[in-house]
């Protein structure tokens, strides 16, 4: 008789080989992400169909029309989201990034007023809270983990919006949907929406995007 595929498990090298090795959960995340920061945009965009920048950043303006809210862009990367903001007047943004090689690219372009380093599996440190936070790319089948995700949401302050993605593939194949509504019950947040949006074309890779909304 066979048996059924463990769903925790996902086949992760069915993705481009850029994908599936930061995506492997025994990968070095931060090391690999260092590495691929030169070329990371000209990946992402002309190789891979990347979108989620855009598709996510259209939402968040939507909901948050305010250009002089005080935003943290989480996962800024090299500054996809930020610079889609900078583009429509938004002009009061930080980033944060795991990855020294990702700020060190960052840091030479004019998108944010400050750039700090942390690795969100661990509560983060900040004198003051953001207003509105907006988090693309960072959960997904490799740390950090859905149970982290207050670690972001802790960011911003209370009666404050977040705008969060999550790979859609992982979505599924890891059954994160029950994991987010638990995470908001013992956090003390509220998820007011789940959109569907596009994130990485040509790998046929989906985005859920949450609106949470933080009570305190």
């Amino acid at each position: 008789m066979k048996q059924k595929k463990n769903k925790t498990t996902p086949n992760i090298k069915r993705f481009d080989d850029r994908l599936s090795k930061v995506y492997d959960p025994k990968g070095d995340k931060a090391k690999l992400y260092d590495e691929w920061s030169n070329t990371y945009d000209e990946d992402l965009l002309n190789d891979l169909g990347y979108i989620a920048h855009s598709e996510v950043g259209a939402i968040f303006t939507e909901l948050v029309s305010d250009t002089s809210t005080f935003i943290l862009d989480v996962a800024c990367g090299t500054g996809l989201v930020g610079q889609y903001l900078r583009q429509r007047d938004y002009d009061r943004i930080d980033g944060v990034d795991f990855s020294e090689g990702m700020l060190d690219l960052v840091r030479t372009r004019s998108i944010y007023q400050h750039t700090w380093q942390h690795d969100f599996t661990k509560p983060a440190n900040i004198e003051k809270l953001y207003q509105a936070v907006i988090c693309v790319g960072l959960f997904s089948y490799n740390l950090p983990r859905i149970s982290d995700m207050h670690n972001v949401v802790n960011c911003v302050e209370p009666g404050g919006l977040c705008v969060i993605s999550i790979n859609g593939a992982a979505w599924t194949e890891l059954e994160f949907e029950s994991q987010i509504y638990q995470e908001a019950s013992d956090h003390h947040f509220a998820i007011n929406e789940i959109r569907d949006t596009g994130y990485i074309q040509k790998e046929k890779i989906d985005a859920k995007v949450l609106v949470i909304q933080r009570h305190t």
